[in-house]
C-alpha cells in the first residue's frame, strides 16, 4: 500500500517506491518487494544500464548458425520464402520478445518464453494450452508482479522442475483478467546466473538496487532544497494560533506558490530558516555521491566512466573499461546460450548450433587501437612520422639479430 501519511497530494503508486514520499520509509535492511523492482528497473538509469543495456547488447549483432535453414511462411497474408532463419525470427518479432526475457531476466532472475502456434482456443477467463508443436511465435513473461506475470503451477515430483506455468495478465483498468495454463513443454526458462541452491537465478542487480535508493533520495533532498530557494517563502509573524488562523483566513489561497512559515520573534525567524535551508555543501554531497557510484559501478561490474554515459570504443584511454565491459556480456551470451538453442528448436530448426556476433566495438581501419592522442588523460603525443620512425627502428633491431 502507498504510505500518504501527511502528504497534501495524491501519488501514483504506479511507480511508488518506499522512501519516496517519507524517507524513513527505506532502509538498506529492508528487502525490496519485486513491485520496486519493476517500478526502479522502469524509472533509474542505472538499473537500466546494468540489464536492459546489456541484453541488447548481447543480441545486436544477432548470430550465425552453423547449418543455414530458410523457412517458407506466410507474410502479408501470402507465402513467402524467407533464405535465413534470422530473417524469419526478425519478422515474427522473436528478436523483442527475446530481449525482454534477457533483461527481466537479469533484473529478476528468471524470465520465460511462452510459444504459440496460432491454434489456441481462447476464452474470456482461461486459457489452457496443449503439449502440441509446430510453433510460430512466442512471449516474454516476467515473474508474477502484482496482476500480471508467472507462477509455477504444478512440479514434477520426480525431477523437481515446473511441469506446468500459470500466467496472469490484466490490461490496464481492465475489469477482469486472463489466466493461461502453459506446459512445461511450450516453456523456455531464460535464468540469470545462480548464487545460491534455490530454483531460480539471481538478479545481476540485486547488490545495487539499495544504492540506487539511496542516490535518488539525495538528488531528491537536493532538488526539494532548490525548489524551496527558487519559488519562495511567505514568512508570516503570529504571535498566537488565533492570530495565525486569522491571518490564513485573510490571505486565503493567495500566493499558494509559496511556501507559507509562522514566527513568532526574530530569534524564532532565524532558527526557522536555517531549519528550512540548510547549508548545502556541495563537496560532502559530492564525495558521498562518488562513494555510492563506485559501489553501483562495482556491482554492475561496468566502470563509472561507462555508467555515466561515456562513450564505447577501442580508440580512448577507457579501452580497458571497454574490454571489461564486453567481457562480461560475453559471459552472459554463453550463459544464455542453451536457452537461446532451444528457443530456436520450439521454432523449428533443426541444427540450433549458433555462434554469437561479437558486440566489442572496434576501431576504424587504420586507427591506433590503443590510445586516443587527443585524451586529456593519455601523454601519448607521438606523431604519425614518429610512430613510422619507431617501427623502422624495430625493423632495423631485427636485422641487426
Amino acid at each position: 500500500m502507498v504510505d500518504e501519511t501527511n502528504v497534501g497530494a495524491k501519488i501514483s503508486s504506479s511507480s511508488y517506491i518506499a522512501g519516496d514520499v517519507d524517507p524513513a520509509n527505506f532502509s538498506y535492511t529492508k528487502k525490496i518487494p519485486r513491485s520496486s523492482q519493476l517500478h526502479l528497473l522502469i524509472r533509474n538509469s542505472k538499473i537500466q544500464k546494468a540489464t536492459v543495456w546489456k541484453a541488447g547488447e548481447m543480441i545486436r549483432e544477432r548470430w550465425e548458425f552453423k547449418k543455414e535453414q530458410p523457412v517458407i511462411a506466410t507474410k502479408h497474408g501470402t507465402d513467402f520464402t524467407f533464405e535465413t532463419f534470422n530473417e524469419w525470427l526478425e519478422w515474427i518479432g522473436f528478436m523483442q520478445e527475446v530481449l525482454k526475457v534477457l533483461f527481466w531476466s537479469l533484473n529478476f532472475g528468471d524470465g520465460i518464453l511462452v510459444f504459440y502456434n496460432g491454434n489456441e482456443k481462447s476464452s474470456k477467463k482461461e486459457i489452457t494450452l496443449d503439449a502440441s508443436g509446430d510453433y510460430n511465435s512466442c512471449r516474454a513473461y516476467y515473474p508474477i508482479i502484482e496482476s500480471n506475470g508467472y507462477t509455477i503451477e504444478d512440479v514434477d515430483p520426480l525431477l523437481n522442475t515446473p511441469s506446468m506455468y500459470k500466467i496472469k495478465l490484466q490490461a490496464h483498468k481492465a475489469k477482469n483478467s486472463i489466466t493461461i495454463l502453459a506446459p512445461a513443454s511450450r516453456v523456455v526458462r531464460f535464468s540469470a546466473p545462480q548464487k545460491d541452491l534455490k530454483y531460480a537465478g539471481t538478479s545481476v542487480v540485486s547488490t545495487i538496487r539499495h544504492d540506487c535508493i539511496g542516490q535518488e533520495q539525495i538528488k531528491r533532498a537536493i532538488v526539494t532544497q532548490a525548489n524551496n530557494m527558487g519559488a519562495g517563502i511567505l514568512a508570516v509573524k503570529a504571535a498566537n494560533p488565533d492570530e495565525k488562523a486569522i491571518i490564513d483566513a485573510t490571505i486565503g489561497d493567495v500566493l499558494t506558490h509559496l511556501r507559507r512559515v509562522y514566527y513568532k520573534n526574530p530569534e524564532e525567524f532565524d532558527k526557522l530558516f536555517n531549519f528550512i535551508m540548510p547549508d548545502i555543501k556541495m563537496d560532502q554531497i559530492e564525495r558521498l555521491n562518488a562513494i555510492i557510484q563506485t559501489d553501483i559501478a562495482t556491482g554492475t561490474d561496468i566502470s563509472k566512466s561507462v555508467l555515466e554515459g561515456a562513450p564505447q570504443g577501442a580508440l580512448s584511454s577507457a579501452a580497458f573499461d571497454t574490454f571489461n565491459t564486453y567481457s562480461n556480456i560475453k559471459q552472459l551470451q554463453q550463459h544464455y546460450k542453451r536457452a537461446m538453442e532451444e528457443s530456436f528448436f520450439k521454432l523449428g530448426k533443426m541444427d540450433t548450433t549458433f555462434t554469437w556476433g561479437d558486440p566489442t566495438p572496434t576501431p576504424p581501419e587504420g586507427e591506433n587501437k590503443d590510445l586516443d592522442t587527443n585524451d586529456p588523460n593519455t601523454n601519448n603525443t607521438n606523431t604519425s612520422n614518429e610512430k613510422e620512425g619507431t617501427n623502422d627502428k624495430e625493423e632495423n633491431d631485427e636485422d641487426e639479430k
